[in-house]
């Protein structure tokens, strides 16, 4: 019963560690909108970032589907045309967010890695 608990404790301990907070460069990547949060945790997802297209952040990454995310807070090291690599962060929302068709999606980048 003892190890229940304990397991009980730590899954709770780890999900209460979830940071909220949106970084200040995610919020100087997309500045124009107000009330940004984090949604949709993302864990080492396959994209190709992308550099043209006058992009206002610099970069997109291409999801494995085709989609088009926001590149914001990608490190420099990975910002090179059709660089294939995995991401980890979030996708960012608003009110505001949420009632446009938006491309790309606001996307926080958290690490990257090569893959």
């Amino acid at each position: 019963m003892k190890r229940f608990l304990v397991a009980g404790v730590c899954m709770l301990s780890l999900l209460n560690c979830k940071e909220d907070k949106i970084s200040s460069a995610a919020l100087d990547c997309y500045s124009g909108f107000e009330g940004l949060t984090r949604g949709e945790y993302v864990v080492d997802a396959p994209v190709t970032v992308q550099l043209t297209g006058g992009l206002a952040v610099g970069s997109q990454l291409i999801a494995s589907n085709g989609v088009a995310w926001g590149g914001c807070n990608l490190p420099k090291q990975f910002m090179q045309d059709s660089m294939a690599v995995y991401v980890t962060g979030y996708f960012l929302t608003s009110k505001t967010l949420e009632k446009m068709n938006l491309t790309p999606l606001p996307f926080e980048v958290t690490s990257a890695k090569l893959r």
